[in-house]
């Protein structure tokens, strides 16, 4: 149990250090939710709401009142496929692309902000460090 008590605790930390859920309510009109799924939809070409609530382990109801919120602000478009009209692909609009520059940029300066103290040893083992836990978790 021990082990378990010390990732949360480590999660916690990276989540306050990173400024997760700061960086999305003070100064984004998205959430940390909504700013993970617009960045997903932007990533992938054949996105669609059952993929994201999948990947991100989430209800479909909660995905589904996001992407109507995204649609009902003309940041996403649902378009469908050629194959099966049922199948409905997620696409960023324009306006979900400015709105993508935006948040990446404010994420970017978060990061910088946050390891411009760091010297560059420091910076690099915690990369590979980083690197690592993808590796073993991604498992």
């Amino acid at each position: 149990m021990l082990k378990v008590q010390r990732i949360k605790q480590f999660n916690r930390f990276y989540v306050r250090k990173m400024g997760l859920i700061s960086m999305y309510s003070k100064e984004s009109p998205f959430t940390a939710t909504e700013a993970m799924v617009l960045f997903e939809i932007n990533r992938i070409d054949t996105c669609t709401a059952s993929y994201l609530a999948k990947y991100f382990h989430l209800d479909k109801g909660y995905i589904s009142r996001i992407l109507n919120s995204f649609e009902n602000k003309n940041i996403i478009i649902r378009v469908s496929s050629e194959v099966d009209r049922r199948i409905k692909y997620l696409k960023i609009t324009s306006k979900g692309e400015e709105e993508l520059r935006d948040l990446a940029n404010r994420a970017s300066l978060s990061v910088q902000k946050m390891i411009e103290h760091l010297d560059k040893k420091d910076i690099k083992i915690s990369l590979k460090s980083m690197e690592k836990i993808e590796q073993i978790l991604g498992k």
